[in-house]
């Protein structure tokens, strides 16, 4: 929402007052009118120049018109060119479109514009690098452009190129390959030409090979597997020898075999058997225990492969490709990774790079363990430049935001418990799979309200919440910039309490008022109408005044946001001015202004031959004007301004104040403690039995909305029609019966009498 400095007389103002004679310079009287005056017709000025946009960009429309207009816009052709509400154009194709620009503005005549919009092609790049081949080597092209390409190879017995840009590699030479990029609606066709180099197979990296012995010495520990000495256990097995015992064979001589019986000692081969001496052999394979220790990996080269494209683009992490050959299992994290320039872009210990601007780097790649096992040797390293790019989001360039609701001044942005909106839908640059493409969305308090990946919006519990919007990628070439926008959402219904809260005086405002007023009488070269008219009497300031004109104000505004005014005591054409009684009114939504520039709007009371009347009645003495707003972070902002004007000051009790005031009494009592103005004892003790009424039952007028929810009810409003008859020269208030009147009040109305 744009904001609005000082609010001319938008809307028109409501007098219904009777009004005092005014005498004109010439000697005729003007006769006594009830109206609504509408200010004359003025013609809204509109200026707006030709435009020239790129296919898939957006540019602005400077369109200039007077403070105020309300400006739309509408597009000859769709398939050319788009307008959204706030004038941005998009190109969609090739030709040329009218956009018609439409002013409005309450109380001028409305001014339309045609200007001509001329949508034209952007050129686009194509991506690609020289190649070195092997022969045999296959590898992508790797090119890049904005629409579909073709390859063709000037060589293809030495490298071929098929359709998707995979190149074959033949025999040694070199050839070019051609990459055209079609046109297309948006973009004019491109082509570049790259070489490709192919040679003979050679190792790819640097090896030391000398070395690498030394690397495989920790293989040559199986020394211990001489175990299979062990295995010389074999010699127990000459036990056969006590079996070539033929000596117990000679038992025969003693019958005595028991001896042979002996033969217990040949069958101490068991002994040979018992060579668990040879099953000794798990001493070797105590050796696994000593290779059960983490096994040392030596890298033994390391390099960074090229690839097709080694070009880093912002907002896209990308791996290092780092390759290497070692002696045993070796991960990336077996590495040291270094950045030359961390502005430009970061790298992490897994070797991912992240790039943060348009730049070159070179990212350097250390092995954490020595080349080989001997002692002091280095450890391999290795190092490759990048060039990091910008490729930045141009769908948002024009920005990023949320949508307002047409009414946010009078009703903000809100969203109901439980209710799910969302505020872009409608605008011409959104759609759910762009919002999740180049968007992200979050909510300052998802306890309140939550927002998804898409821009949803659902209420969840009452109160405040901020959203924040930001594009993932940059929306400028240099990579650099990002945009975002935050805006502010109330939660449920608003309720009386919440309004009543809220509502301000600005005191400074008022007190303008009531000196801009006294200068238009007294100087009638000073006024914009009437300045054939004399001078008029200046007004006295009078506080007895100002509580009256403070409630009417305030329940004005309570009304436009909470709904209750009935049709009789509502205006029809601006609520926020509505009164009764011997009042003024004029009020508007969107005021920037405060203090003395705000007050300096009471001149519209000078604008119309209703309130100019009323305003130099000279039997009116007195007055006050109040000046009450509202407004909260969702962007309501609503000010009402009533002048409450009479012959004598604190004459009035406060019955009188409540009845004059068409307005519930609970209302008027709440509104004066909020903004802390004294009220009588004595003077409330009139109950709401005692409040005459002349309907037959009393009007609902809203409710606050909360858990328990309060009726708050009014007279109905036949009572003014006996205000719209009062004599001319008398204070418009009505007076209580007099057994229901104390004596103080029954002499003072003698005194306004007289």
């Amino acid at each position: 929402m744009k904001s609005k400095k000082l609010k001319t007389l938008a809307v028109a103002v409501v007098l219904s007052l009777t009004i005092g004679a005014v005498p004109p310079v010439t000697g005729t009287e003007i006769p006594m009118i009830t109206t609504t005056v509408e200010a004359a017709a003025k013609k809204v000025s509109l200026k707006a120049s030709n435009k020239k946009v790129y296919a898939g960009k957006t540019v602005k429309i400077n369109a200039k018109a007077t403070r105020g207009a309300k400006l739309s816009y509408k597009t000859s052709n769709k398939k050319i060119a788009t307008v959204n509400s706030k004038g941005v154009i998009t190109g969609k194709s090739a030709g040329t479109a009218k956009i018609t620009i439409t002013a409005k503005k309450s109380k001028y005549k409305t001014v339309k514009k045609t200007i001509t919009v001329k949508v034209v092609k952007q050129n686009q790049k194509i991506t690609a690098s020289n190649v070195t081949l092997t022969i045999g080597q296959r590898k992508n092209l790797g090119a890049k452009a904005r629409t579909p390409m073709i390859y063709k190879s000037s060589k293809p017995k030495v490298v071929t190129v098929d359709k998707k840009g995979n190149l074959r590699a033949l025999k040694t030479g070199t050839a070019k390959i051609t990459i055209s990029a079609k046109a297309s609606g948006i973009y004019n066709k491109a082509s570049k030409t790259i070489a490709v180099t192919v040679s003979k197979a050679v190792a790819s990296k640097p090896i030391t090979p000398t070395r690498k012995p030394e690397a495989s010495k920790p293989t040559t520990t199986p020394v211990p597997t001489k175990v299979p000495e062990p295995t010389k256990a074999p010699e127990p097995t000459k036990a056969p020898e006590p079996t070539a015992t033929p000596e117990p064979t000679k038992a025969p001589e003693p019958t005595a075999t028991p001896t042979p019986t002996k033969t217990p000692d040949p069958t101490k081969a068991p002994e040979p058997t018992a060579t668990p001496v040879p099953t000794k052999a798990p001493e070797p394979t105590a050796t696994p225990t000593e290779t059960s220790k983490p096994e040392v990996s030596y890298v033994t080269a390391l390099y960074i492969e090229k690839t097709a494209d080694d070009t880093l683009y912002v907002g896209e992490p990308k791996d290092c490709n780092v390759k290497w050959e070692s002696t045993g299992n070796t991960t990336r994290k077996d590495f040291i990774y270094e950045s030359s320039d961390t502005s430009i872009a970061t790298v992490d210990e897994n070797g991912t790079i992240t790039p943060l601007k348009a730049g070159k780097v070179t990212i350097t790649v250390t092995s954490k363990t020595p080349f080989a096992s001997s002692k002091g040797a280095d450890c391999l390293s290795t190092s490759k430049k990048y060039t990091v790019k910008a490729q930045y989001n141009d769908e948002y360039a024009g920005g990023v935001g949320f949508k307002d609701p047409e009414d946010v001044a009078t009703k903000g942005r809100n969203v109901g418990i439980g209710e799910t909106i969302n505020p872009n839908e409608g605008i011409s640059e959104y759609s759910p799979e762009k919002a999740e493409k180049y968007l992200t969305f979050s909510s300052s308090n998802p306890s309140v309200a939550t927002i998804d990946k898409y821009g949803n919006i659902t209420g969840v519990s009452k109160g405040y919440v901020t959203f924040t919007v930001k594009t993932k990628l940059p929306v400028d070439p240099t990579g650099t910039y990002y945009k975002e926008d935050s805006v502010t959402y109330h939660v449920g219904d608003y309720t009386y309490e919440e309004i009543l809260n809220g509502l301000t005086m600005d005191t400074v405002a008022g007190q303008a008022a009531h000196e801009v007023m006294n200068d238009l009488r007294q100087n009638p070269d000073h006024r914009n109408f009437f300045k054939d008219y004399p001078s008029y009497p200046t007004r006295e300031w009078a506080d007895d005044m100002l509580r009256s004109a403070t409630a009417r104000a305030s329940r004005n505004i309570m009304c436009v946001i909470l709904g209750g005014w009935n049709e009789n005591e509502m205006s029809t054409i601006n609520p926020l001015a509505s009164h009764k009684g011997n009042l003024n009114g004029y009020g508007g939504d969107g005021w920037e202004a405060t203090g003395e520039e705000l007050g300096k709007a009471a001149s519209v009371f000078f604008e119309d031959i209703g309130h100019f009347g009323n305003e130099t009645d000279p039997s009116d003495k007195y007055e006050a004007i109040a000046v009450v707003q509202y407004k909260n972070a969702a962007g309501v902002n609503l000010t009402s301004m009533i002048v409450q004007a009479g012959q004598y000051t604190g004459k009035a009790s406060i019955t009188d104040e409540v009845r004059i005031s068409c307005m519930p009494e609970s209302q008027y009592y709440d509104i004066c403690n909020h903004f802390g103005f004294d009220i009588d004892d004595k003077q409330m003790t009139t109950t709401e039995e005692e409040v005459p009424s002349d309907g037959e039952n009393e009007a609902t007028i809203f409710t606050d909305g909360s858990t328990d929810t309060v009726d708050i009810t009014a007279p109905a409003e036949t009572a003014d029609a006996g205000l719209q008859e009062e004599t001319e020269g008398v204070e418009e208030i009505e007076i209580a019966p007099e057994e229901e009147t104390d004596v103080d009040a029954v002499s003072d109305v003698d005194e306004i009498i007289e």
